[in-house]
């Protein structure tokens, strides 16, 4: 049988050491690391943005609208050992990445009165619920040894949506160095907007579109020593993601990859869809894979069960 390949539109990269992961056609896939032909990691042919590896490779995390809201599943690189971690019922979650200790990172409005008000959750792969981090509202962060950058704001995960915005809703990035709980706003003059934050080797990187098209620059965790380390112009860069050295990102559906902060530009990842549609084999859905507690009243005429986090 011939299979057909093609270079579809890509979306959401991350890379961990000789695999890349991405979004295309409503999936998660996989790729070698220098490109080459994807296979298909997901196959529910629903919505999905965000992937990204574990530290250690192991697990892969992303954002997922099959159930209906989004909500965080993950998998392993193999595509088995699945599942569906939140039940938030949430139009903001978004994955963003995991922690040191291999919890999944998260940000989500869940529980709050206004959708704007997204908070970060370090969500464990089993076991305990997701535990809420102590920086109020974020729309995006990474944390590391070194320190720690947030992003708030209303208009700043998706800088393409809103090209050359400058109003006061724009994204703001604040650091904070090892474990020092203050933290401080940077590059407040910095006329653009700015999303993606990214430590690497003690300095924040970060997308903007202060000199016209979003491009990927970095600075000193103080906000000083701005340098420009990409050079598209008309197209944005979007949704960088870095395994602590390397940054992918995309453009116009292009995979581009910045192998190191010293590089002196990016390079585009030649990358084809090769692989078929997997089959849609029926999928026997047990009550027990969803159930928590339940207690029946005292005659014995009536039960109260936990299904999926919610109470019946």
């Amino acid at each position: 049988m011939k299979c057909v390949t093609s270079s579809g539109y890509l979306r959401y990269p991350h890379i961990h050491g000789d695999l890349l992961v991405f979004v295309s056609e409503n999936d998660v896939w996989l790729a070698p690391a220098e490109g080459g032909r994807a296979w298909r990691l997901s196959g529910d042919s629903a919505q999905v943005s965000y992937p990204r590896f574990s530290r250690d490779g192991a697990r892969i995390a992303w954002t997922s609208w099959r159930d209906g809201n989004p909500e965080v599943y993950t998998a392993d690189p193999e595509g088995t050992d699945a599942g569906r971690l939140t039940y938030w019922s949430d139009a903001r979650t978004r994955v963003t990445g995991w922690t040191r200790e291999g919890e999944v990172l998260a940000v989500s409005a869940t529980g709050q009165p206004e959708t704007y008000l997204t908070w970060a959750y370090a969500i464990p792969l089993e076991g305990a619920p997701p535990r809420r981090l102590p920086f109020g509202p974020v729309t995006d962060l990474a944390l590391e040894e070194t320190g720690t950058a947030l992003l708030t704001g209303r208009m700043n995960t998706e800088p393409a949506f809103w090209k050359r915005y400058r109003g006061g809703t724009r994204g703001r990035l604040w650091t904070a160095t090892g474990t020092d709980p203050l933290f401080t706003r940077v590059l407040s003059d910095l006329d653009g907007q700015l999303a993606g934050p990214m430590l690497i080797g003690g300095r924040l990187f970060f997308l903007s579109d202060h000199e016209g098209t979003g491009n990927i620059y970095s600075c000193a965790l103080d906000g000083s020593d701005i340098r420009r380390h990409t050079d598209h112009d008309g197209m944005y860069a979007r949704n960088p993601a870095t395994d602590g050295q390397r940054i992918v990102y995309h453009v116009a559906g292009d995979i581009w990859i910045l192998d190191s902060p010293e590089a002196a530009g990016p390079r585009k990842l030649e990358v084809t869809l090769g692989s078929p549609a997997p089959a849609r084999a029926p999928r026997l859905v047990s009550a027990r894979d969803h159930l928590g507690s339940l207690d029946c009243d005292q005659t014995g005429q009536a039960s109260v069960v936990e299904v999926r986090g919610t109470v019946h």
